[in-house]
């Protein structure tokens, strides 16, 4: 069950002051997986948007040491992973102000499921509450366990791209997943044990 955020598109232009056209198609074409990733790890559109605009500020002043350019996108990916759990701690250490969970309807927030037909009256409530006891489970977890299921389950990564992208081995991605798979599902149980049957 795959959930994507509305946001496609930066908002407004994210691009840093003098970078090339070529970047921005670099922009244009990594938006919206890193918004994405952002957004499920912060658990929050506006605080998506910031920590986005900061990857991509990043990527600009760091790009001339990428040395293989088939790597950039699980590069872009561990900036943004890192990005969000420095974000995180930030958080932590201050009083939080804004909900993980983003909010049910009526906003960009709203995250809608891939499958493209028209779900009946009752389905569509079946999925509503199905999507917000998946995201409370997520919620849940601790950021390092949330970032292996966002990348895994929810971006669709494979094991060697998230190897990549965490600085891991393939043996410890496989743990962390499972791991991490292991713990939702407790916490799902925790939230709404019939949809964790």
């Amino acid at each position: 069950m795959t959930l994507l955020p509305f946001e496609a598109q930066p908002p407004g232009d994210p691009t840093p002051a003098g970078a090339s056209p070529s970047f921005d198609c670099l922009v244009a074409r990594y938006w919206g997986q890193v918004f994405g990733a952002a957004f499920r790890l912060m658990g929050d559109r506006e605080d998506a948007e910031d920590q986005a605009q900061e990857v991509f500020l990043k990527v600009f002043r760091s790009l001339d040491t990428l040395h293989d350019p088939l790597t950039l996108g699980a590069w872009i990916m561990r900036i943004t992973v890192n990005t969000c759990l420095d974000a995180l701690d930030r958080r932590k250490r201050s009083p939080a102000t804004v909900p993980l969970i983003p909010p049910a309807s009526g906003s960009i927030e709203e995250l809608r499921f891939a499958d493209t037909r028209e779900p009946t009256p009752e389905e569509a409530l079946l999925r509503t509450e199905a999507r917000a006891a998946l995201l409370v489970a997520l919620a849940r977890l601790d950021a390092r366990t949330r970032e292996v299921l966002v990348l895994r389950d929810i971006e669709g990564h494979s094991y060697h791209e998230i190897g990549a992208t965490l600085a891991l081995g393939p043996s410890a991605v496989k743990m962390r997943i499972h791991r991490a798979r292991a713990a939702f599902r407790q916490e799902l149980r925790a939230v709404d044990p019939e949809l964790a049957r």
